[in-house]
């Protein structure tokens, strides 16, 4: 798997496809390989570019506290490296935060941007219930085995319907999330790194194209939060994965591969 020396860290990276490049960004704890549903549905349109983030896969864990803008930078340096000059940009949870950025702090480096399940942070994002915070926190616990931890935040990542009609898929993803579990102190580097986040008053200086998605059923970053970014990003488009939770790009990847191809070639 090749790497790239960036920011003063090693960055992870895959390549797939042909076409005009599409910088697919994790969110938290999520490595490349967990993205391969979608890069196999869009690889034959788009230049697939997929990368572990630094604190977890192959990619440096880094000893000293970073940002979401270090991440951001990351992947800007990244591109450089790889000799992109500039790309589409597709962004989960964590990873939407990551894209926000560089649409604002990278311009030249972006095409269009696709923010998925995601928020603008801050106190005035829609928090997820207590009840959902409450078990987050507990799968958190690095004395928690990895198994464990990965089982108790799939209700939060996945709606009703695909965890009653899908569990294979389920437990395919829950054996993959396993083995691909990061390290204490990656998990912690990211979750603080996150957990820190506010771009809502920079929201009306993105200039490219913008599409927000999300999952309608999504527990961990509510839905509204995605109508928030839609309203505050100009001229952002909308689009509702209906009967999806947070992780809706698995749930329904022929929907959202179809989306977003007709929203990058457009």
């Amino acid at each position: 798997m090749p790497k790239a020396f960036v920011n003063g860290i090693e960055i992870a990276y895959k390549v797939e496809g042909r076409g005009d490049p599409l910088l697919l960004i994790g969110g938290y704890t999520m490595v490349k390989e967990a993205w391969q549903e979608l890069a196999d549905r869009l690889s034959p349109h788009f230049t697939v570019i997929t990368f572990d983030n630094r604190g977890v896969g192959q990619s440096t864990v880094p000893q000293e506290p970073f940002t979401i803008t270090d991440m951001a930078r990351d992947a800007a340096e990244l591109m450089g490296q790889m000799g992109i000059s500039s790309a589409h940009v597709f962004g989960i949870s964590m990873g939407g935060l990551i894209a926000q950025l560089l649409a604002l702090d990278y311009p030249h480096k972006v095409g269009k941007v696709a923010l998925g399940c995601t928020t603008h942070g801050g106190r005035e994002a829609v928090a997820p219930s207590p009840q959902v915070l409450e078990l987050l926190a507990k799968a958190a616990d690095p004395n928690i085995p990895p198994e464990e931890a990965v089982r108790m935040r799939v209700p939060f990542l996945f709606g009703p319907g695909f965890l009653e009609e899908k569990r294979d898929l389920v437990e395919k993803w829950v054996e993959m999330a396993v083995r691909y579990a990061p390290s204490p102190k990656g998990a912690e580097g990211q979750m603080r790194a996150l957990s820190r986040f506010n771009s809502r008053e920079r929201l009306s200086d993105i200039r490219c194209p913008v599409l927000v998605i999300t999952g309608s059923e999504d527990r961990l970053i509510p839905p509204e939060n995605s109508e928030l970014l839609a309203k505050r990003i100009p001229g952002a488009k909308l689009h509702m994965v209906e009967g999806a939770g947070h992780l809706f790009f698995v749930e329904k990847p022929d929907e959202v591969s179809q989306i977003l191809k007709e929203f990058f070639s457009s």
